[in-house]
Order: C-alpha cells, then structure tokens, then sequence
C-alpha cells in the first residue's frame, strides 16, 4: 500500500509588534499583528502606563489648589487626584475594547487594536508633566475674608482652568485621542478586510470616550468657559 505523505505543518505565527512601532508605520504595524496569534491582552502595558501618567499630569496642574481655603488634605488630595484621571483611563480602554468588538467583531480584535494606539499618549504627557515643572503656575485669585473653603477652590480651579498650559493640556489629549481612532480605522480595515465593519469599530465608542476624557480635566473643562 503507497504511504500517504503528510501535509507539512503551518507555518508559525508572525511575532507581534511592538507597541512603539504603531508609530513608526501603522500599515507594516497592522499587517504584522494580523498574521500574528490573537492575544486580547497582549496590549495592556502602553494602557498603564498612560493611565499612570494622564492621573500625574492631571494633579500637577492643578496641584497649586490643593489646601486653599483650609481644606486640607494634602498627600491625600494628590493621590485622588492622580487616582481618578487612573481610573478613568483604565475605563476608557474597557469602552474600547468592548464597544470596539462589538462593532468590529472578533476579526477586528479591538482590545489589540486599542491597546497599541495608546502608545500615542505616553509622550505627551511626558511633555505635559515637563511643561507642568518648569513653566511657572497660574495666579490664583486672592480668597476673600471668611469665604468658604469650596468657593475659594472653585475659583482656584477656573483660575487654573483658564491658564494656557491647560488649555493645551485639554485640547492636545483631545487630538490625541482623535488619532487613536484614526489608526484604528486603518487596523480595523487591515483585520477585517471591511471598511464598514472598521467604520463601526471605530464609531461605535466615539462619542462616550470623548466624554470620558473632558470628563478626565473635569473642573479644568469648566473653568475653560
């Protein structure tokens, strides 16, 4: 009886990319990761790492605030403030992901997709925080005699809200979370082969994470207008 010849075994996967090279070229970044073996984790360490630093520049701007008034708080008021921009980032990344695959289906691996767009971030607010230590504060109003302890940091917030360093803050986080979902339209496209699944990937978590980031400066958005 002639022997049957084996089929020879598959290649093996491609090696994944590199988080930083998403920015060196998307398209060469997103062929690779699609020959690659799906890993929804495999992205989490640049969404960490800017959650870390969006909560450090979010307490360095408005850190002239902390115990105006006599309210207190100190290392703890710094914490919070770092904690909740944390949070928020870490948030935005389930929003991603979740409503990335429901629009983009499991081809499109939205938890990859967005977790290496965040390599964007850290940069910028590297910058930030060096831009926060050197440039001098905003001049905060003057307490009036007897107010209160949560007007007196209300207006310490607009005041800081209104400074120059965090209007730049606030608008480059935007445009920066505006190109993360531009390079996931170009990964969606490179992993589902569908323009209108990648535009569904894309859109659907849109509008909420635009939210969640104004909501991010909080006091600083208000004190803007």
């Amino acid at each position: 009886m002639a022997r049957r010849d084996r089929p020879p075994p598959p290649p093996p996967p491609t090696e994944a990319p590199l988080p930083a090279e998403l920015l060196a070229g998307p398209g060469a970044f997103f062929r690779r990761l699609a020959a690659s073996e799906p890993r929804a984790w495999r992205y989490v360490a640049p969404v960490g790492l800017a959650a870390v630093l969006a909560g450090g520049v979010y307490a360095l701007l408005v850190r002239s605030t902390v115990g105006l008034g006599g309210s207190g708080g100190g290392l703890l008021v710094h914490a919070t403030n770092v904690f909740g921009n944390l949070f928020l980032t870490v948030f935005g990344y389930g929003l991603l992901a979740g409503l990335g695959f429901l629009g983009a289906g499991r081809e499109g691996r939205a938890a990859e997709v967005y977790g290496a767009t965040f390599a964007l971030l850290p940069p910028l607010y590297l910058l930030l925080i060096v831009l926060s230590l050197v440039l001098p504060g905003p001049e905060l109003p003057a307490p009036a005699a007897g107010a209160d302890a949560l007007d007196v940091q209300r207006a310490a917030l607009r005041a800081v809200g209104q400074s120059g360093l965090s209007r730049v803050a606030v608008v480059l986080t935007l445009l920066a979370t505006l190109a993360q979902f531009v390079l996931a339209y170009r990964g969606f496209r490179e992993l589902t082969g569908s323009p209108r699944r990648a535009l569904l990937g894309t859109l659907t978590p849109l509008v909420p994470v635009l939210i969640l980031t104004l909501i991010g400066f909080g006091p600083l958005v208000a004190g803007l207008f």
